[in-house]
């Protein structure tokens, strides 16, 4: 490890080098500039790859840099919420501006080619029509949709489409792990259509119902969007062991109660606790 040595504030060095007026004064500040974002990037990589909380000693350590100078990152980091103070005040841990921007750069660039091989599994092994979806506001969002050679009926969704969260299999597995504020937040703005007989149509038979998916671990759509379309969804998990985005499978003249719907349960949290284990959720609870 190289020797220690304190940095002057973590901005203060570029704004005095970028205010030279000679081109060796420009230069140092554009240096200066890189090596700012440099070590941010570092003190930000390394608390992400961490399971705890990191003391300052243990985090200076780690990025080779004195306490003091990471400490002031920190707090600069701290003020736009991009690490926050571990449990208890103890340590340091990457903060929720972070871990949203996280967690929607995977969810919506690279969570679909990430998960595309085990849907294509999943398919292969069901016959079924296997979908990825995420919840960025009031509805779901379809990322990613694999469909076998020859079904019997194509489903109505496209990449980009969207749907309600009270009546599909996707929405209920990720709206069951969101605060039940938020879910009420989404239920007045969007309301609850029913689609068939079977749509659950009052906040506190959804919540009932969310409350099933985070006993069981997945969630089911038994006929409530469309009349003739059985579906089944789980949870995926990122690193954090937030649940980002979720895998359904769709099953054409199934009910919920059928023994080939309890097969492609199974399946659908099979695919979507590995797909988690790409995104580095290790637990095996998901399973």
């Amino acid at each position: 490890m190289s020797s220690l040595v304190p940095e002057s504030d973590m901005l203060g060095d570029v704004q005095a080098d970028l205010g030279a007026s000679d081109s060796t004064g420009a230069d140092a500040g554009a240096s200066s500039s890189v090596r700012v974002i440099d070590r941010t990037m570092r003190i930000l990589r390394v608390l992400a790859d961490s399971t705890d909380s990191m003391t300052l000693t243990e985090l200076s350590q780690r990025v080779d840099l004195h306490k003091s100078t990471v400490l002031r990152f920190l707090k600069t980091l701290e003020k736009g919420g991009f690490v926050a103070a571990g449990h208890n005040g103890k340590g340091w841990r990457p903060g929720p501006v972070f871990l949203d921007i996280r967690s929607r750069s995977i969810a919506r660039h690279d969570l679909a080619g990430l998960a595309r091989p085990l849907m294509e599994e999943a398919c292969s092994q069901t016959g079924e029509t296997v979908q990825l979806a995420i919840l960025p506001d009031t509805s779901v969002v379809y990322l990613a949709k694999v469909e076998p050679l020859d079904p019997p009926l194509k489903l109505n969704t496209q990449i980009g489409a969207r749907r309600p969260i009270h009546c599909t299999a996707l929405g209920k597995a990720i709206a069951a792990y969101r605060d039940p504020a938020e879910v009420d937040a989404i239920l007045k703005e969007a309301g609850m259509p029913a689609f068939t007989a079977r749509t659950l149509t009052s906040g506190e038979a959804l919540h009932q119902a969310l409350g099933k998916v985070r006993a069981d671990g997945f969630a089911v759509d038994d006929r409530e969007y469309n009349d003739l379309v059985s579906c089944v969804a789980a949870p995926i998990r990122n690193g954090e062991g937030t649940v980002v985005a979720a895998l359904s499978i769709s099953s054409l003249g199934q009910t919920a109660s059928s023994p080939r719907f309890a097969e492609l349960i199974a399946v659908a949290r099979d695919t979507a606790a590995r797909i988690g284990e790409l995104l580095g959720w290790h637990s095996q609870a998901s399973r």
